[in-house]
């Protein structure tokens, strides 16, 4: 029997509250599931424990202002030992920079371990905006460059890819990107039958609930600068005018890069409000959603975009900026045009501005939308995608046991390098 090839996914730990985490935990146990006569799987992350319920090896790094860095070379030899193997990240690309170039790298040992090439490079990239001149910029391009294989969660970002990397588009539609899935086991409409135990599902010190007659509006995001926090309590404090308001925000931490309680005192938003953190069960999460009347996507770009999906699969309607990746899966209905583009950061970034007032017409377009305009898109469906998802690991297995043509298609880098 041929020995199993070793693959560790690096991203957020499997127990953290967060997207990657998610897809971290999807892709790893479906791996293990229906590949796991070829793949040994693994998983290392920050931001949380190793769980028993994952029946992969799991690995957390020491935190650290450069990440996995120190640890990566300890991990993979207990993990893989001799074997050689492969290496996915479902990261930033400007966090993996040290990865993809070595030379970059600020611990010479760990240079030296990457030069080695115990593996190959394959990485999930969460491309979230366009850089200038509809590319990314030159240092994200340049870590992209330094992986084997490729992958895009959206359409709209491989094509940043192919205009940054100057390579041509694929015959076979969808080889350089695959969207994550969303499990309809878990995530259906079940209506608003769980308001009067809010509090519990969201795991509050207190018994919370949201009356018949109240408009809850639900925020799901992190505690970052690209989810504009300010944004939808400028759109709630409007709401609030013709609606008895009630606001629920799932997030990580409540003073971070947004300071959420000042938020709620600076737009005049009083009342009580629903603030939850940490990390939900799914079950659970999909019984909040469905509490809501609508939910803002207030990420200013996605490269995925979680909680718009999980929304809409639940039956609630999502409203969210038409930039990025996630519109391409929405109901046009719900998608809100900017009115401008701004540029931030190291990696020239390019962000949406809106005008409140059409983020209000289209939250009224989305209360007047029939059932059937509120879904999930059918490729974001798991049943759907997992036989894409397999096509593409095989298809990297083929590159990896010795045909290394490495035609242009799959996410293959060779022939650009």
């Amino acid at each position: 029997m041929n020995e199993k090839i070793p693959i560790l996914i690096f991203s957020d730990a499997v127990s953290a509250p967060t997207g990657l985490a998610r897809i971290t935990r999807d892709i790893a146990s479906r791996l293990h599931e229906h590949m796991g006569d070829v793949f040994d799987v693994a998983t290392i992350g920050y931001g949380g424990s190793s769980s028993s319920k994952f029946p992969w090896h799991q690995y957390a790094w020491t935190f650290n202002d450069e990440w996995i860095i120190h640890d990566l070379p300890e991990v993979w030899y207990d993990f893989a030992g001799g074997r050689k193997g492969i290496f996915m990240s479902i990261h930033d690309a400007g966090r993996m920079v040290w990865f993809a170039r070595p030379e970059t790298c600020s611990d010479p040992a760990v240079a030296k371990f990457l030069k080695r090439k115990p593996f190959a490079k394959w990485g999930y990239f969460p491309i979230d905006a366009t850089g200038p001149l509809d590319k990314l910029s030159t240092l994200l391009k340049a870590c992209l460059l330094g992986y084997d294989r490729i992958l895009t969660y959206t359409k709209w970002a491989e094509r940043i890819v192919i205009n940054s990397l100057g390579i041509s588009a694929c015959d076979d539609a969808g080889l350089w990107n695959l969207p994550h899935g969303i499990d309809t086991a878990i995530f259906y409409p079940r209506g608003k039958k769980f308001r009067q135990m809010f509090g519990s599902l969201a795991m509050l010190p207190k018994a919370v609930s949201v009356a018949p007659d109240e408009f809850l509006v639900g925020m799901v995001a992190t505690n970052q600068a690209r989810k504009d926090f300010g944004l939808g309590m400028a759109i709630c404090h409007e709401l609030a005018k013709k609606h008895k308001l009630r606001i629920w925000i799932h997030t990580d931490q409540l003073d971070r890069h947004w300071s959420l309680p000042y938020l709620f005192s600076d737009f005049g938003l009083l009342g009580e409000h629903i603030i939850s953190t940490g990390l939900i069960d799914d079950e659970s999460m999909a019984k909040l959603y469905s509490c809501c009347d609508v939910t803002l996507g207030i990420g200013l770009g996605e490269g995925f975009g979680f909680p718009i999906f999980e929304s809409l699969a639940c039956g609630v309607p999502c409203v969210h900026g038409g930039y990025g990746g996630a519109p391409e899966y929405m109901p046009l209905e719900l998608i809100v045009k900017p009115k401008a583009y701004r540029m931030e950061g190291i990696f020239s970034s390019v962000r949406p501005v809106f005008d409140i007032g059409a983020w209000l017409s289209a939250i009224d377009t989305a209360l007047g939308l029939p059932p059937e305009k509120i879904y999930l898109h059918g490729d974001l469906r798991w049943e759907n995608l997992w036989p894409r998802w397999e096509a593409w690991f095989r298809k990297g297995l083929h590159d990896f046991n010795g045909d290394h043509s490495r035609d242009q298609g799959m996410g293959t880098l060779a022939q650009v390098r």
